[in-house]
């Protein structure tokens, strides 16, 4: 039986699919899709093809959960481990979404309250403090305004002066309390807490927690690097040691903080004819992020301030102001359109407000636990049992959290039926055309057709969400590979062919 180098029977069904797998010398483009085989007509085909795809020897030494059932008659399509625990990666922000999207709605917004300590004076000057009272919004970063992060801020600003506000005679205070003071989840590293991905969190987030930084090359070799930072802030202590160089495979460029400070450094090289390198860093304290950012551009706005950025917590008990007369209210985005970034980016700080802030709407504790209380209740209802999941964090980036592929499709299956289903479909990536599946399954049958969530972690890679068939029968399935060697574009190459496959059933012979 004919193999190729990395053990694929070159005989099989579909062995001119599986030769060029990711893990060969010769691989195939990534989202280069292969030639659309013929229609299954059979579950039972189905069947045997998956089998076989799940088996590929690449993987013989990592575990797959898989399960695909009819969203419409529950018929179960197929099956391999389904109820056994694996690490899902994003494919938890599926949880998250769901619950959120039932407990809240798709209309909901979050609020935050801008609010003074004194009163403002005829020539502008305001006698006290200004406060910014957090309300959870995930949605004041750039992503939600045109590339600009600065937008909300400078919105604010005006509204300030439209109250008669130029000057601030006393501090701009923080006050971060409707979550707790935990802004890590647990089981996330301690090696990438200055990655954006990991970026701390709290009631008053700015940016998703990230400050983006713009790379071009210098004008001649050997010159450094322009280096633009957005937001422009001094919150970041930045040292940079980027070198024009002529070699455009040696160039490498880094990004990096000291833990729990926020010393950064941007160093490497860069090709000359390179247009634009994109880096971020993650600082450390969200709340003294966000309102150092927000002075910053107060001042550009022609707004004084003559004290300090605080948080509320540093201070005592007795200057903590009793009263506070609001100014203005910030209002976000509906949570419909925070869901799109949410899952089509995997946006991981948004699922991580979003579990806290359901804390918060169900006992007023904004804290991981009580977040987890929520979830937990509303998968008890759907009729998903605590045995099969273990739900750590509201993003998937802990290597906490387990769940079964069986329990992720009773998930689908229940949001399929429920009121804010098209919210959480048109929410999910699709395959071939953008989000975290822009690239791949592109020229099969599943393009434009599959929306699933993907999911990364090292050694894990998931992808669960919804496909239609030939006959247009709308099937769930959950596809989770663990503990693997291989190349993640190996895992991937199966996930896609799998749900090819799926695509290409029709009961009725159809083409």
């Amino acid at each position: 039986m004919p193999l190729c180098r990395c053990g694929h029977r070159a005989d099989s069904p579909w062995g001119f699919l599986l030769i060029p797998i990711l893990v060969c010398a010769g691989c195939a483009p990534v989202g280069a899709g292969p030639a659309e085989p013929e229609p299954l007509t059979s579950v039972g085909a189905l069947r045997t093809e998956l089998r076989e795809i799940f088996a590929d020897p690449a993987f013989q030494n990592a575990y797959w959960g898989v399960m695909v059932q009819s969203v419409e008659t529950g018929e179960i399509v197929y099956r391999q481990n389904a109820e056994k625990l694996f690490m899902p990666a994003s494919n938890n922000k599926l949880l998250t979404a769901a619950v959120v999207l039932r407990r809240l709605g798709p209309d909901y917004r979050f609020h935050t309250r801008v609010a003074a300590t004194g009163p403002v004076e005829p020539g502008g000057m305001l006698q006290g403090d200004l406060v910014v009272v957090g309300g959870g919004d995930p949605a004041i970063s750039e992503r939600f305004y045109d590339d600009n992060p600065t937008v909300v801020f400078r919105e604010w600003a005006d509204s300030l002066k439209a109250h008669g506000i130029t000057r601030i005679a006393g501090d701009i205070i923080a006050d971060d309390d409707l979550f707790d003071d935990v802004h890590l989840g647990p089981g996330w590293a301690w090696d990438y807490l200055d990655a954006y991905y990991a970026a701390e969190i709290g009631a008053l987030l700015y940016n998703e927690g990230a400050v983006t930084f713009r790379v071009t090359p210098g004008d001649t070799l050997g010159a450094p690097a322009n280096v633009v930072a957005l937001p422009p802030t001094r919150y970041l202590k930045l040292e940079t040691d980027i070198v024009t160089v002529a070699d455009s495979t040696g160039a490498r460029l880094r990004a990096e903080r000291r833990p729990f400070s926020n010393d950064a450094r941007l160093w490497g090289t860069i090709w000359i004819g390179q247009d634009t390198l994109t880096r971020y860093i993650a600082p450390h304290d969200p709340t003294l992020f966000f309102v150092t950012v927000l002075a910053e551009i107060l001042e550009e706005e022609g707004i004084e301030l003559a004290g300090r950025v605080i948080d509320a917590d540093s201070l005592p008990e007795a200057e903590r102001a009793d009263s506070l007369v609001t100014v203005f209210v910030h209002e976000s985005p509906p949570l419909g359109e925070i869901m799109t970034p949410f899952l089509k980016r995997s946006q991981n700080q948004i699922g991580e407000m979003l579990l806290r802030h359901l804390g918060v709407v169900d006992s007023d504790t904004g804290s991981l636990a009580a977040g987890r209380r929520v979830v937990a209740a509303t998968l008890t209802d759907w009729g998903i049992p605590e045995s099969a999941y273990i739900y750590v964090d509201g993003s998937g980036l802990s290597r906490y959290n387990y769940i079964s592929p069986d329990a992720l499709v009773r998930l689908l299956r229940v949001m399929a039926r429920r009121p804010e289903f098209d919210v959480f479909y048109d929410a999910l990536p699709i395959a071939g055309v953008d989000g975290t599946l822009e690239r791949r399954m592109r020229g099969t049958r599943a393009e434009g057709n599959a929306r699933a969530k993907t999911g990364y972690i090292a050694n894990s890679r998931a992808l669960s969400g919804y496909v239609t068939t030939l006959d247009g029968e709308l099937l769930a399935f959950s596809m989770i590979a663990n503990n693997f060697d291989e190349s993640v574009d190996a895992a991937e190459y199966l996930q896609d062919l799998a749900v090819e496959r799926l695509a290409n059933l029709s009961r009725a012979g159809r083409r």
